[in-house]
């Protein structure tokens, strides 16, 4: 695949599908005349403004991975340092849009997280399109599902979940090799992978031990998975009760192939408010050069955004070289430092601090960086979730 401008805008639709699902989701007056500035809810008891073109966690997330892959041309494998990934998530709980409730219960449990019964339960999976840049950046398939499969089980274990990314690794791969979408050979060619899917093989990649009724719980969610492919194969529809992470991904492809026979198709799309749906729909879209006459140049820091595309295409190149992360002795706690300093941060590099305000229940950090102005939030007088 060339790194030609519309694949490198591929996370610039990503981010623009978010900021559009991220405003329906808290506009109910939203109508489809373009993007605009919104409230949001940062926490239980505190709403905070959003200015046009703001993504979701989705994007952040997103773009976190994007700062963590190191590309190894020796194994021929962009894989994710998650020495850097911690760290990165540890400072972007403070600058967050949105509340994704597998990312806050990590950072609160640490460790025990991955013996909560969310870590095994949660069907959602909120924010698995992170995984798009690790599809992008690998040419070989087996080193991105290792990494998918990795990245995924950082985070959620249920097998839907599991599934649900890989198969949206699958299908970017099929997409890259095929310019012309046919609906049968697309479903099939994901029906065929799952079909093959091995747990014993995907847990080669990890160490640890899976509890004993967990290969069952993944053989009966492929079950379910082919059951409802084959559902959007008969049907140009596609109905649910829930916004599980399946559902997300099959409605996803369902509005790719209707929007790929027929434009028209988009109205339907905007009338859906879940914003992981636009996201990987406006992703697919760039990804198949159907999104040209759709305007994104409203987003947040697309600038950066399409830098980091251009970036993503240079790992996949293996033209980067990037080293493992060092953590540093030494933290910086940003909420020490006063208006006008500057700093060189070990994640955000060089960095000043434009505003600093008390409010009175939250302070207010305005960072100003390379790759973006930052909105740093902290919570007086209680945890910062």
């Amino acid at each position: 695949m060339e790194a030609n401008n519309k694949n490198i805008d591929i996370l610039a639709y990503v981010a623009y599908g978010d900021a559009v699902g991220f405003l329906k989701q808290n506009d109910n007056n939203s109508n489809n005349e373009g993007l605009h500035p919104f409230s949001y809810s940062y926490s239980e008891d505190l709403k905070l403004k959003a200015d046009t073109g703001q993504w979701s966690y989705i994007t952040q997330l997103m773009l976190i991975n994007c700062k963590c892959l190191v590309d190894n041309k020796d194994n021929r494998h962009v894989l994710i340092d998650y020495k850097r990934m911690i760290e990165e998530i540890k400072l972007w709980k403070y600058y967050r849009y949105g509340t994704p409730l597998n990312y806050i219960y990590k950072l609160k449990l640490g460790n025990q997280y991955y013996k909560d019964d969310f870590y095994w339960n949660d069907k959602r999976g909120e924010a698995f399109s992170r995984i798009i840049p690790i599809a992008l950046a690998n040419k070989n398939f087996n080193a991105a599902q290792e990494e998918v499969y990795k990245n995924i089980i950082y985070i959620n274990r249920h097998p839907q979940v599991v599934l649900t990314g890989l198969l949206l690794l699958k299908t970017i791969f099929f997409l890259i090799k095929n310019k012309l979408i046919e609906k049968k050979q697309l479903i099939d060619e994901l029906k065929n992978y799952l079909i093959h899917l091995q747990l014993l093989e995907l847990e080669e990649y990890v160490n640890g031990q899976l509890p004993s009724n967990y290969k069952i719980r993944f053989e009966q969610e492929k079950i379910n998975y082919l059951i409802d492919l084959d559902r959007l194969k008969d049907s140009d529809t596609y109905s649910f009760d829930t916004y599980d992470s399946k559902n997300i991904l099959i409605t996803s492809l369902n509005n790719l192939l209707n929007i790929h026979t027929d434009i028209g198709y988009m109205s339907n799309l905007l009338k859906c408010k879940e914003k992981e749906v636009y996201a990987i729909t406006y992703g697919l879209l760039a990804l198949i050069k159907q999104a040209d006459k759709i305007v994104i140049n409203q987003i947040k820091d697309i600038s950066f955004i399409r830098s980091m595309g251009e970036y993503v295409f240079k790992l996949r190149e293996y033209e980067v070289g990037r080293i493992l992360f060092e953590k540093r002795d030494n933290e910086i706690d940003l909420f020490s430092l006063n208006k006008g300093a500057m700093l060189k941060h070990p994640l955000l590099n060089n960095i000043r601090i434009k505003d600093k305000v008390q409010f009175s229940n939250y302070i207010e950090l305005t960072v100003e960086s390379k790759s973006g102005e930052y909105k740093f939030i902290i919570q007086k007088n209680q945890d910062s979730f």
